[in-house]
């Protein structure tokens, strides 16, 4: 009786996984970086892409960005402070990117990066390249 009830505890914990998984996905799927094409500028707004790029991604897609930019002591600080295997919340990474660059100039690069773990062409959409 006990292992019935742990395995239906278990089956349901995958359902709700699975929920949360195709949440997920959904939200992304809405993403279209299109939609933040400014007609005067003939370019990809990168400040309203990226305040409604999706608000969570996995920590191999960010640990992805991290790593491009080939520098250990950033890789090291990123590690330890993000748990691996753990999704990363936008506003994190944010937080943590912004104490990587010298002037705001770049953070329009810090939110391409963002994006680009939903639609890899906004670099050059947004005339980064």
């Amino acid at each position: 009786m006990k292992k019935q009830i742990l395995s239906e505890e278990f089956t349901r914990m995958q359902k709700l996984a699975g929920i949360i998984t195709e949440t997920k996905t959904n939200i992304s799927e809405g993403f279209n970086i299109d939609d933040y094409y400014d007609e005067d500028t003939e370019e990809v707004d990168l400040n309203a892409a990226f305040k409604n790029a999706p608000a969570v991604a996995s920590y191999k897609d960010v640990l992805d960005i991290i790593e491009s930019y080939e520098d250990e002591s950033v890789l090291d600080d990123f590690k330890s402070e993000f748990p691996e295997g753990k999704d990363i919340s936008k506003d994190d990474y944010s937080d943590f990117a912004i104490n990587l660059i010298d002037d705001m100039s770049e953070v329009g690069y810090i939110q391409a990066n963002w994006i680009s773990i939903f639609d890899d062409t906004v670099f050059e959409k947004a005339g980064l390249i």
